[in-house]
C-alpha cells in the first residue's frame, strides 16, 4: 500500500475552541506530520473534523481498523512496536553509542566501525548507513542547516510510526471509536513515552521523516525514494519556522536527561 497522501499542507491552522499551547497542544503536535499527510482540520483539534466521508472510508480500508478493536490494536502497533526492524535497530544503537563516546556524530568510517565492534555484519550495514546519511544530507538542504545544524542526526526511526500513531488517535474521534477525553488520554501516554528518545522538534522530525522513506522505500533510499516518500520535509520547515507553526512555539518537554546513550533506536 503506497503511503497515504491527499494533498499538501499549506498552512497549519490552529482551532480557536481547542488549546494551542500547554501539554494538550505538545501531545497531538507529535502527530503533526502525519497529520499534513492527509489534511484532517486544524492542527490542536482532536476530532478531525476535516475528514469527510470518503477519507474516513479510506482510512478503515487502507488501516484495517474497521472496528473500535482494530483501532486500538493499531494504536498500540504503531507506539509500543514502532516499526522497529532489528538489523536497523542494532546499526542505529552503534551509531549512538559512537556519538556518545565521541561527543559528536560518528563519521561513516566511525559509524561502521562502530557495527563492527558490536559484531554486526559491515557488508550488509553498508546500504542502510549509506541510505541513512543521503536521507540526512537532503533533508537538511531542503530544510535548512539553520533548523537542522550539523550536530543533529537520525538515532531511531520511530518518530515516524509515533508520529501515525497521535494522528490515528484523532482519526478514531472521527471514525466514532472514542470520545476527546479518551483520545487525550491515549495522545498524552504516547507524547509521554516518545520524549525520552529525542531531544528537540527538529530531532523528532527528522527522525519522522527518515522513518518514513526507510519503511516505503523497504531501505532502499535513493535520490528518488526521498523524492517520494520524503516529501514532508515542506510541513516541517513550516513546522519549525513559520509563524503558525506550532513546533516554532511549544517547548519539547520531558522529564529525563537526553545523553545519546539513553536513546532509544
Amino acid at each position: 500500500m503506497p503511503p497515504l497522501r491527499i494533498a499538501t499542507a499549506i498552512t497549519m491552522n490552529a482551532s480557536p475552541h481547542y488549546s494551542s499551547t500547554g501539554d494538550d497542544a505538545e501531545g497531538i503536535a507529535v502527530g503533526l506530520m502525519q497529520i499534513c499527510t492527509l489534511p484532517s482540520g486544524p492542527w490542536n483539534d482532536p476530532t478531525a473534523p476535516g475528514l469527510g466521508r470518503v477519507e474516513r472510508e479510506m482510512i478503515v480500508e487502507q488501516w484495517d481498523v474497521g472496528s473500535r478493536a482494530d483501532w486500538l490494536s493499531m494504536i498500540d502497533f504503531l507506539s509500543i512496536e514502532r516499526r522497529r526492524r532489528h538489523a536497523w535497530m542494532l546499526h542505529l544503537s552503534a551509531r549512538n553509542q559512537r556519538a556518545a563516546a565521541l561527543g559528536r556524530p560518528p563519521r561513516t568510517q566511525e559509524w561502521l566501525a562502530g557495527i563492527d565492534h558490536e559484531g554486526g555484519d559491515v557488508t550488509d550495514a553498508r546500504p542502510f548507513v549509506a541510505g541513512i546519511e543521503l536521507i540526512e544530507r537532503e533533508v537538511r538542504r531542503s530544510v535548512g542547516e539553520d533548523l537542522l545544524g550539523p550536530d543533529l542526526f537520525v538515532r531511531t526511526l520511530d518518530g515516524y510510526a509515533l508520529g501515525q500513531a497521535v494522528a490515528m488517535t484523532t482519526w478514531g474521534v472521527a471514525l466514532g471509536y472514542a470520545d476527546v477525553p479518551e483520545a487525550r488520554q491515549i495522545i498524552r501516554r504516547i507524547s509521554r513515552e516518545a520524549r525520552p528518545s529525542f531531544e528537540s522538534w527538529a530531532d523528532f522530525g527528522l527522525s519522522y521523516l527518515a522513518g518514513r522513506v526507510m519503511h516505503w522505500s523497504d531501505g532502499a533510499v535513493d535520490e528518488d525514494a526521498i523524492a517520494k516518500f520524503g516529501d514532508g520535509w515542506r510541513d516541517l520547515k513550516i513546522a519549525l519556522s513559520s509563524r503558525r507553526g506550532p513546533w516554532n512555539t511549544l517547548p519539547w518537554s520531558t522529564t529525563q536527561d537526553l545523553s545519546s546513550s539513553q536513546r532509544i533506536s
